[in-house]
């Protein structure tokens, strides 16, 4: 992919047509009053590659440039194309006059920019066109680091693009993550105390398992030696009529008894009137007495006699009639104890329905809480499985990276040392290089990817490995078609003057030798200073014929969009 014209709708818009290949700079002057470069534009013109090639909606450019069309013109796989977005519309570019909704666009790009692999999540067209035109100035500060939020993004897109096997980086994160995942599931469940409550009671499940197995098996042996009876009820208040009419039998035989005892206590303290014993002691007064009156005691006495003689006839009487009624009373009340024993036997050998099914019930409860247990058991015991299983992969993906990157060694070698050799044409004397080893940290990092240059005392250094690093990836060629790298003028602003030429006589250097382009953005006093670093052939061929656009702060006009405008495009929507 190589790019080839960035235009507007807007007449004053300032065009940007990028050599073909080799250097092509945008610079921007300031007029005599002007404080520093910023503010022309230059920024803003990567800001609007970005826009062009799809990145998330810049809501700067929909409120302070309404409507406004910019067009990029590219080439990819050896055809043009132009793809144009409005500020108002950004949902939808037009890709050589065709509508497509972002989403397809995307795809379109990165397809035919990049050799994307399908089962590797975190790489898109996106992701990876920073790795060729850092935007902002927090894309300058690391070499590896563009737009990604973490480690992982990093090592992974710049593994792929310098042609390292993701998939090892994909294995180790995912297994990390599920791991962490797995580990935080089993404390939550384990700890939380509503989950606690809702399987075990807040009990220890062990011991309330056994208590819970050893009930249930009570239960169930009784639950086998009940014999219901479905007329349990009925009988059992048969029982209590019968007992209550016994005990009234009961109380009318001791009352029949007592009257026969009564009757015989009766019979056996019979008084007997003895009238001569009478006229004894009345002997002395016998010549007192009349003789018609002793006569009439005699009629006294026979008297007695009779009544004697007829109460112990009627109290016979009655005690015969109450013996027959004893009798028979007893006779009855042996039939009726005989029935109450045959139901209380039945009544004792057997239980309710309803009982039994109270037993059965509460047998169902408890064989519920127990498996609800055996649940929280059984899911305590996958967490642990699952994580031991999840630590043996990573063990294996340990050992398995090390056999990789001992057999890659060479191919890595060969690769990494074109960064070397680009450095040492700014350091000849200080030890630079890519280095990737097997991270087995704790962590979702596969490997260790350094990229050192060994030369801290150098102003500039950092900015020297972006830009090594940034013409490794371009030169490699590993995994993508990109043609171009695109920096900023901040890139340059730490470097001394040599480094500064150095870096463009190589760039210039490696991109006419492989059909790059090397696109930047510069001050006018950056360039100046390189002046007496390159001779006059250098300096017209590598910098003066290769300056595209010079914009100037002098004037609205001499600006970008060729108006002025405060925008924080920078901002990531």
């Amino acid at each position: 992919m190589r790019l080839i014209e960035l235009t507007s709708n807007q007449p004053g818009f300032k065009s940007v047509k990028f050599n073909e290949t080799g250097l092509t700079l945008v610079v921007g002057s300031r007029s005599n009053n002007g404080a520093t470069y910023n503010g022309v534009g230059k920024s803003l013109i990567v800001e609007l590659i970005h826009f062009c090639l799809g990145a998330n909606k810049n809501s700067e450019f929909e409120s302070k440039i309404p409507n406004w069309e910019f067009q990029l013109k590219f080439e990819l796989s050896g055809k043009v194309h132009t793809v144009a977005r409005n500020t108002s519309k950004q949902n939808i570019v037009y890709l050589d006059n065709e509508e497509k909704k972002l989403s397809d666009f995307l795809e379109f790009m990165g397809s035919n920019s990049f050799s994307l692999p399908s089962d590797i999540g975190g790489l898109s067209f996106r992701a990876l066109i920073t790795k060729f035109l850092r935007r902002g100035q927090g894309e300058y500060v690391d070499a590896c680091r563009t737009n990604e939020h973490s480690d992982y993004d990093v090592l992974l897109r710049s593994c792929f693009l310098l042609g390292i096997e993701t998939s090892l980086i994909q294995i180790k994160s995912k297994l990390k993550s599920e791991i962490k995942n797995l580990k935080t599931l089993q404390r939550n469940f384990k700890d939380d105390p509503l989950i606690k409550e809702y399987f075990s009671g807040g009990r220890d499940a062990d011991i309330h398992v056994k208590q819970l197995e050893q009930k249930i098996e009570r239960l169930n042996k009784a639950r086998e030696e009940f014999r219901v009876a479905e007329n349990y009820y009925e009988l059992q208040t048969s029982a209590k009529l019968i007992a209550s009419e016994i005990e009234s039998d009961k109380n009318k035989v001791f009352l029949n008894r007592s009257a026969i005892a009564n009757i015989d206590l009766s019979l056996r303290e019979r008084p007997v009137l003895e009238l001569t014993k009478f006229k004894a002691l009345y002997s002395e007064m016998e010549a007192v007495f009349r003789e018609n009156i002793l006569k009439r005691l005699d009629d006294v006495s026979e008297f007695h006699e009779k009544l004697l003689t007829n109460r112990v006839a009627r109290l016979s009487g009655e005690k015969l009639r109450l013996m027959q009624t004893l009798a028979e009373m007893e006779s009855s009340l042996k039939v009726k104890q005989k029935s109450l024993d045959d139901l209380l036997k039945i009544l004792g050998e057997s239980t309710a329905l309803d009982q039994y099914t109270a037993v059965v019930n509460e047998v169902a409860s408890l064989t519920a809480e127990l498996n609800k247990l055996r649940d929280y058991k059984q899911i305590q015991l996958q967490y642990s499985n699952k994580t031991a299983e999840l630590e043996g992969q990573l063990s294996s993906e340990i050992i398995k990276t090390n056999s990789y990157l001992e057999d890659t060694k060479t191919f890595r070698g060969e690769n990494f040392s074109v960064f070397t050799n680009y450095v040492s044409k700014f350091y000849p004397n200080s030890a630079a290089g890519i280095s990737l080893n097997n991270d087995c940290g704790n962590n979702q990092t596969r490997f260790k990817l350094d990229v050192r240059v060994e030369n801290d005392s150098s102003d500039g250094i950092n900015e020297v490995r972006i830009f090594c690093y940034d013409l490794t990836l371009l030169t490699l060629r590993m995994n993508h078609k990109i043609k171009f790298i695109f920096h900023d003028s901040r890139l340059y602003s730490n470097m001394d003057v040599r480094q500064r030429a150095t870096l463009f006589r190589v760039a210039d250097e490696v991109c006419r030798e492989n059909g790059f382009q090397y696109i930047a953005t510069l001050n006018p006093d950056s360039i100046s200073g390189m002046a007496g670093e390159f001779s006059v052939e250098e300096m017209a061929s590598i910098i003066d014929g290769n300056i595209v656009l010079e914009l100037k702060d002098n004037a609205p006009s001499g600006k970008l969009l060729g108006m002025q405008v405060d925008m924080q495009y920078e901002r990531r929507n």
